[in-house]
């Protein structure tokens, strides 16, 4: 019986830290530092120095478990300080590390937006799409990508889901499917706030 139980145990464990990658993904570690402190005590130490060092000094970090989220994190500061080469290949090795890095497509496809090329920018947009319907980021980059296209239908539509998105508190994700929990219906209020900002936005672009 002590047996099965460990493999129950071992089970949860593998669970618990496919949900902790999530939240890496969605660069929520607030969310992942709350839910390491269920671990026990030794995993939980591991997680929380981990996130540590992703914010503090992500050079220093060597856990494998976060790997594609460092190679993400320096390549956003690649960016931030003109290193376009290094960045681009810095989402690629992430990818190469977690192909359901939603973050690091959407990094990447941004970086072929800045370069002209509409159609692979497109392409990795569409796959973080389906792994993360959920990122208002994403619809903005692709309401900014069909505004080069000159799709203004589709420019739109991002827009708005972009805003509704922003409005709204982050989804809860799901610990065993990883898919947000089904949300409550959009206040009235809200849609109105939201008119009114899409209004504003069109009567005052330049």
């Amino acid at each position: 019986m002590g047996g099965v139980k460990d493999l129950e145990a071992d089970a949860l464990s593998g669970e618990a830290l496919l949900h902790f990658q999530r939240l890496l993904r969605r660069r929520d570690y607030a969310g992942a530092r709350a839910y390491a402190e269920g671990f026990p005590e030794g995993e939980r130490e591991r997680l929380l120095r981990g996130l540590s060092l992703l914010e503090e000094d992500p050079e220093a970090l060597e856990d494998p478990l976060f790997a594609a989220e460092k190679e993400v994190v320096l390549g956003v500061k690649a960016v931030r300080e003109g290193r376009r080469k290094e960045a681009l290949e810095r989402f690629q090795k992430a990818l190469e590390l977690d192909p359901l890095h939603h973050r690091a497509l959407t990094n990447l496809g941004t970086l072929h937006l800045e370069a002209g090329k509409l159609e692979e920018a497109l392409a990795l947009y569409q796959k973080a799409l389906r792994l993360s319907p959920e990122d208002p980021l994403l619809h903005e980059n692709l309401a900014a990508l069909y505004k080069r296209k000159g799709d203004l239908d589709k420019m739109v539509a991002h827009m708005k889901r972009a805003a509704r998105l922003r409005m709204a508190p982050p989804p809860s994700l799901d610990p065993l499917t990883g898919k947000p929990r089904r949300r409550l219906p959009m206040p009235l209020w809200a849609w109105l706030l939201l008119l009114a900002l899409l209004a504003y936005l069109f009567l005052h672009k330049p």
